[in-house]
């Protein structure tokens, strides 16, 4: 069990890290933009679908190294008062209620909603460049699967944690 959980966090990790640089890529794409259509006065046709797909992605695939970071904003009203081992079994009835049930209909939805795309070669209506849409679909479904995997290990750590009482 210990290297499932290992190996969920060191993915989560690699993958979060190596994304956090389309934020150099979302910047050159924006200066590319503002520089043709401020400079040269010829607005792009690709800087507004790059630049909704760099983000898009970088957000649904950051999600979970930043579950795995604890970066979420949480409210810990009651549980802050908790010992440490109720508070780690509210946490696992949370995840049952909440977390698991939201996760798995977003990777469900994600999941066909990328088949469905990649199937009809779904394409872009929003510019005149019209670039595939499916690539982007797909990356939002695997940022929900690696969620869900992170989710599953921290599910597990608390489980542990509620029976056990140690980490």
């Amino acid at each position: 069990m210990s290297v499932f959980l290992r190996t969920v966090d060191f993915i989560n990790d690699k993958v979060g890290k190596a994304v956090s640089w389309l934020v150099l890529a979302l910047t050159a794409v924006l200066a590319i933009e503002v520089v043709a259509r401020y400079i040269f006065g010829k607005p792009t046709d690709f800087v507004y679908d790059l630049t909704w797909m760099f983000l898009g992605a970088y957000i649904v695939l950051g999600a979970a190294y930043t579950f795995l970071a604890e970066g979420h904003v949480r409210v810990d009203i009651f549980s802050s008062r908790l010992p440490q081992r109720k508070k780690a079994l509210l946490e696992v009835i949370l995840y049952l209620v909440f977390f698991f049930p939201l996760v798995g209909l977003l990777v469900y939805a994600c999941t066909d909603f990328a088949l469905i795309s990649w199937s009809g070669d779904e394409r872009s209506s929003v510019s005149l460049w019209k670039p595939p849409v499916y690539p982007f679909k797909i990356i939002m479904a695997i940022g929900f699967y690696l969620l869900a995997l992170q989710g599953t290990a921290k599910f597990i750590q608390q489980l542990r944690l509620a029976i056990k009482g140690n980490p």
